[in-house]
């Protein structure tokens, strides 16, 4: 038998104006959220911002013994895979001492007279400033904890071992203007030199910005020959923020010797560098400049190429999808959105790039990227991820994101051994770190429900890191994108998925693995 249930009339007009209250409590914060989105979609932005200026160069980055690398003979193994420290360069062990060079099957080159014949032309003919690139020769003169750490993150010095009588510099691409006046390779040759410069068809992003002249060629890299010296001349361009260099695609000449020569292979982006002069140790040394943080200049090497937006994708997503997708993000205007994205990736490169550790854009944030050369203009936050295994101090790490004046982490969850995330407000924009481990098949990352006591691993294959530019800023993507992409979003990636939900709408999730209500405390820290 049923009974119904009687509400005694009382009752009935509380029921009632409870349920009216409820309703306009609902349309009240439904208009706020509104009138909030409207706001910002109508006010102009004040929040300033500054980037933090690049670490100042200290003497004490170098070797207190660099000299050697730069008067002294370098040693260099003719077989390049054996190389060592000390095959290479003049710290020769006594116990070896008495071998000879056939013995050791090393050859030796002086490196001095062609810095300073060089760059002193370079300086006082064509007024322009060079810069040292040369891996082998900054390795050398960096102090050993730096080289440690460069060794640490996995920089394989052997692969810069193959240059033979061959210097590398770096020059600002449009400086390269200068070596193409009328008159110069005839000044060059009567100074001892012979200069070819190498020219290719000017690119897309260069005609928009005074980069070069108003040719259709530009200079990608440049040569000179002093005796039996080869100098490699980088030109660097400036592309957004970054500095970008491109590959050695003419490779016609048999004079150039492409299979020892470095910064040829790819077109490659850095971080914008200064430079050092020497003179701080020896006024002979004026004119040779070194990057101003030598350490991470060859840090970047390691993924510097660069991977160009893939146009055809972008225009194919957006002849699909051409109604049916908001044109702004869920609490943030595009503009203000994209402005916090940015201020969120250069504050955490204040962090990250002094340790060596590479961070990289991820998930929703690397989809836009490759899906639409942008970033989603819908989403609701922006997703990085580093590798753990390069924190070396996590209280270090959360002590400069503390000193942050526009960061401050919301929550923080997990270990360092095991499934830790960052949490992170930019003003207002929700900032996620996810920190990568390695397996035996390929990698993983967790996701949380803190209010469950429970995570999840995302697994991924193995990928590699390279460049790219997003909101004109250098970040660094998987080299595989597609790949890791079709892992989290599946084979139906180029459709806009509007409702995403963290634990079910991704393809590589694993199953919920329960914390110890010991460890509940210690994994997951608010603040």
């Amino acid at each position: 038998m049923v009974h119904k249930l009687r509400i005694p009339g009382t009752a009935k007009c509380g029921f009632l104006i409870l349920l009216i209250a409820c309703g306009s409590i609902f349309l009240s914060f439904f208009y706020f959220t509104e009138e909030t989105v409207s706001q910002d979609l109508n006010y102009e932005d004040d929040l300033y911002y500054s980037p933090q200026p690049v670490l100042p160069f200290t003497p004490e980055v170098l070797d207190e013994n660099f000299d050697r690398c730069i008067f002294s003979t370098i040693y260099s193994d003719l077989g390049g895979t054996n190389a060592t420290m000390r095959t290479l360069f003049p710290e020769i062990p006594s116990s070896i001492s008495f071998l000879t060079d056939k013995q050791l099957k090393v050859k030796k080159y002086a490196i001095f007279e062609v810095l300073k014949t060089f760059t002193d032309l370079m300086a006082s003919y064509f007024m322009v400033e060079t810069v040292l690139i040369e891996p082998t020769i900054l390795f050398c003169m960096l102090a050993s904890q730096h080289k440690d750490l460069l060794i640490k993150r996995k920089f394989h010095f052997k692969n810069f071992f193959n240059s033979k009588h061959i210097v590398t510099f770096g020059i600002r691409g449009k400086d390269t203007l200068k070596l193409q006046k009328a008159g110069a390779y005839a000044n060059i040759k009567a100074r001892g030199f012979k200069m070819e410069l190498v020219s290719e068809p000017l690119l897309g992003w260069m005609k928009t910005g005074n980069t070069t002249s108003s040719s259709n060629q530009y200079t990608s890299h440049a040569f000179f020959k002093y005796r039996d010296w080869i100098i490699h001349l980088v030109p660097f361009y400036d592309r957004g923020n970054f500095q970008w260099h491109a590959a050695l695609e003419t490779k016609s000449n048999k004079r150039i010797p492409f299979k020892e020569l470095y910064f040829t292979e790819s077109a490659s982006a850095y971080e914008n560098f200064g430079y050092e002069s020497l003179k701080f140790y020896s006024h002979s040394l004026s004119n040779v400049n070194i990057p101003s943080n030598p350490q991470f200049f060859l840090f970047e090497t390691t993924s510097s190429r660069f991977l160009e937006c893939n146009s055809t994708i972008v225009s194919s997503f957006y002849k699909s999808n051409q109604t049916g997708v908001p044109g702004d993000h869920y609490s943030l205007s595009v503009p203000r959105f994209n402005k916090r994205t940015v201020i969120g990736l250069l504050e955490l490169k204040a962090i990250f790039n002094p340790l060596l550790m590479n961070f990289w854009i991820w998930s929703g944030t690397m989809l836009g990227w490759y899906r639409q050369c942008d970033v989603i203009p819908y989403t609701s936050d922006v997703d990085f991820a580093a590798w753990a295994s390069q924190v070396d101090d996590l209280d270090d790490i959360l002590h400069r994101l503390e000193q942050s004046d526009h960061m401050e982490l919301r929550q923080r969850m997990g270990i360092v051994e095991n499934t830790l995330e960052f949490n992170i407000n930019c003003h207002n924009l929700r900032v996620d770190v996810f920190f990568l481990y390695h397996q035996s098949n390929g990698t993983w990352y967790a996701g949380h429900r803190p209010s469950k006591g429970y995570y999840f691993k995302y697994h991924h294959p193995d990928f590699t890191l390279c460049s790219a530019q997003l909101l004109d800023h250098k970040v660094l993507v998987p080299c595989e994108t597609e790949k890791v992409i079709i892992t989290e979003y599946g084979p139906e990636w180029m459709k806009p998925v509007t409702s995403w939900n963290y634990e079910s709408s991704i393809k590589n999730r694993g199953p919920n693995i329960y914390w110890d209500k010991s460890m509940l405390e210690k994994v997951y820290q608010n603040n």
